[in-house]
């Protein structure tokens, strides 16, 4: 029986990757939901989107990668209600990795994705554990989740009191905090990356956010100074080990319940 994994997010940077992975799995058949009106439309943007990835290409061309068109955003996950219908009896793990990366806004531009399209995720899963029994749902948060807090933060102490340096780190705090409230019914692994660079062997990226911004202001000589000590450490992480450990821990059964940070150790 093939294992059906629905995959959000998975045209963007981490979540192209994530796809690439989870079809090197013979096992699996991946679904991935594409912001897109329809079908056809879906389809166009996974193609433009993974351009790079002939794997990929292949995978649809081989019927093993399927698009469905929908929004995280809108109920029902914007699906029409028969492929809502189909896709409850099919879908055996759900990866959710779509977020809306954006830190120069306000908290209300994000929370349709960040917040409302994590709920709208977890009402989905909670309707195929209802229909057959979820065998995981993997959520993509952020290692900076904890805001402000400083010192030993347990894993499962999330607070807002400690406040948070922008409305990414905010609103990703918020869908973790509906996530963890699911715990109890659901079958779930939490996956905290730090900043998400290129990957490890090539530096191959194709989103230049979070660390690639001051860095290329700084290239290109809009910003002479850096003004930041010598001595700061930025925890970065590669986008091929987020990917790997997501997937491999998608499918390991003793990964249920738990939550993985994805950073650089903090001695290196």
């Amino acid at each position: 029986m093939d294992d059906v994994v629905l995959l959000t997010g998975g045209t963007g940077f981490l979540g192209t990757e994530i796809a690439r992975r989870l079809l090197r799995r013979p096992e699996a058949r991946i679904v991935v939901l594409v912001h897109a009106s329809g079908e056809d439309e879906g389809l166009l943007a996974a193609k433009r989107a993974w351009s790079y990835a002939p794997d990929l290409e292949e995978g649809l061309a081989a019927g093993r990668v399927e698009i469905v068109a929908g929004d995280v955003r809108s109920a029902d996950l914007g699906l029409e209600p028969s492929v809502r219908s189909d896709l409850i009896r099919r879908v055996t793990r759900i990866v959710h990795a779509a977020a809306d990366l954006r830190i120069d806004v306000v908290p209300a531009d994000l929370r349709p994705t960040n917040v409302r399209g994590v709920a709208n995720v977890l009402a989905f899963a909670l309707a195929c554990h209802a229909d057959h029994g979820l065998v995981r749902l993997s959520h993509v948060s952020t290692a900076y989740v904890a805001g402000g807090r400083t010192g030993e933060v347990p894993e499962d102490a999330l607070d807002d009191r400690f406040g948070f340096e922008n409305a990414y780190e905010l609103t990703k705090y918020e869908g973790e905090r509906l996530v963890r409230d699911a715990m109890k019914h659901l079958p779930i692994s939490v996956f905290r990356p730090a900043m998400i660079v290129g990957d490890s062997r090539t530096g191959e990226v194709r989103t230049f956010n979070s660390f690639y911004v001051p860095l290329r202001r700084y290239l290109t000589g809009r910003v002479r100074v850096v003004p930041a000590s010598p001595r700061l450490r930025v925890n970065i992480v590669p986008v091929d080990h987020v990917a790997d450990a997501v997937v491999r821990l998608t499918f390991e059964p003793a990964a249920e319940g738990s939550t993985f940070h994805l950073t650089a150790p903090a001695e290196h």
